[in-house]
């Protein structure tokens, strides 16, 4: 991982520092030019990137087929998900891509696979 301050490469842990409100990872050098954030993590290896399972085609259709068999309005889904009505009518339609996280709570609540 690279410093977004000076484009070093980061040897250890990446700090977490804020810089005129907005938040960057950056080497040790570089984290006293910002309010330092508490918080510390590890990036994930450039490999598990390319490892994310990829979203079917018929994804909208699927979601809807798992919501009514399971008798849920889109309102009902959308309290379950955590999420806005919208954002279900939208991913019904197909006009929404659902990121890894939302796939995940879709998969758990509707007991469905969405990924290849």
């Amino acid at each position: 991982m690279d410093c977004e301050v000076c484009g070093r490469r980061i040897i250890g842990k990446p700090y977490r520092v804020s810089i005129e409100d907005v938040v960057v990872s950056v080497c040790e050098r570089c984290s006293s030019l910002g309010y330092r954030l508490k918080e510390v993590y590890r990036a994930a290896p450039a490999e598990e990137l390319f490892d994310m399972p990829e979203l079917v085609e018929e994804y909208p259709k699927l979601i809807r087929q798992a919501r009514e068999r399971l008798g849920l309005k889109q309102e009902e889904l959308a309290k379950r998900l955590l999420e806005r009505v919208s954002v279900v009518k939208k991913l019904e339609a197909g006009d929404l891509r659902p990121d890894e996280r939302l796939t995940r709570k879709l998969q758990r609540v509707l007991n469905v696979r969405l990924t290849e």
